[in-house]
Formats: structure tokens, C-alpha cells, sequence
């Protein structure tokens, strides 16, 4: 499956570790990363607080590189729910993801979550996808409940 482009946006609050953060995502993925485009800006939040946001852009091949590395990740558990949940994570040809941070920077997994602090993912194919999507997900999930 061919990505067009994909995002990782990583809101890191002013009590978190920023460089604990970009260690994880380094360490996960690797020097795909180092040839991403990289946007870093600064917002405020609800209480004044300063929240900085990170966003990393890949494109073509390594963006498809990243998302099998992230799909391929997801155990049994998540891709089930992903699976399940699918249609309502799409926006055309999009797909968004979230990622629990927390235990993304503690333990360096990959694992869904639809609350707060969390890393965004959004995965921009070429084309509708939805139902090539779920054949292949369903695929990754046979594997993991073999493996």
C-alpha cells in the first residue's frame, strides 16, 4: 500500500522531557526520521501553559516505510481494534491515528489510544483505501496470533 505523505505531530507539554521524547522517536524508527521535514512551533494552552508542537512529514517511500514499521508494531489486541474502528479513523483518503505517548517514551510500543496525551499520526494514501487497508491489516494480524 503506497502513502502519499505521513505526519507525526508530538504536542510535548512544559513539565514533559522534549529531548526523552525525541529519543524514543528516534530510537523506534530509526534514521528514517533524519529525512523527514521537521516543524517545530510553539503554542499556549488552556491555562497559559506553553505547549510545544513537534510535527515530522515524510513522503513516498519512506512515509510507506514508517507506516508498515507502525502497523507491524501494533499487537493482536490494537490492530483488532483498529480493525473494528477503522471506518471512523478515515477522513477520505486518511487515515488518523492515536498513539498512547506515554507508553510509546516508557516502553518504545506501539499501542492505540483515544484519549489525551498522545502522538497523532495521520497517513495520507493514494486513492480510497479503506477496504485494501482492512485486508491488509487482517493479514498482519494472522501473522501476530501465529507468531
Amino acid at each position: 500500500m503506497k502513502l502519499s505523505n505521513l505526519s507525526i505531530i508530538i504536542f510535548c507539554h512544559e513539565t514533559e522531557n522534549k529531548d526523552k521524547i525525541l529519543v524514543a522517536l528516534g530510537d523506534f524508527f530509526g534514521s528514517i526520521l533524519k529525512s523527514s521535514e521537521l516543524i517545530e512551533t510553539k503554542a499556549e494552552g488552556h491555562y497559559g501553559n506553553s505547549i510545544e508542537i513537534i510535527e515530522y512529514k515524510l513522503s513516498g517511500k519512506n512515509a510507506t516505510e514508517v507506516a508498515n514499521k507502525i502497523f507491524n508494531s501494533f499487537d493482536y489486541a490494537d490492530l483488532i481494534l483498529l480493525l473494528s474502528t477503522l471506518d471512523e479513523r478515515m477522513e477520505g483518503s486518511k487515515l488518523h491515528l492515536r498513539i498512547d505517548k506515554q507508553r510509546f517514551i516508557a516502553e518504545k510500543k506501539i499501542s492505540l489510544k483515544d484519549g489525551d496525551d498522545i502522538i497523532k499520526i495521520i497517513m495520507s494514501f493514494k486513492g480510497k483505501v479503506t477496504e485494501q487497508l482492512k485486508e491488509e491489516l487482517k493479514q498482519i494480524a494472522n501473522r501476530n496470533l501465529h507468531t
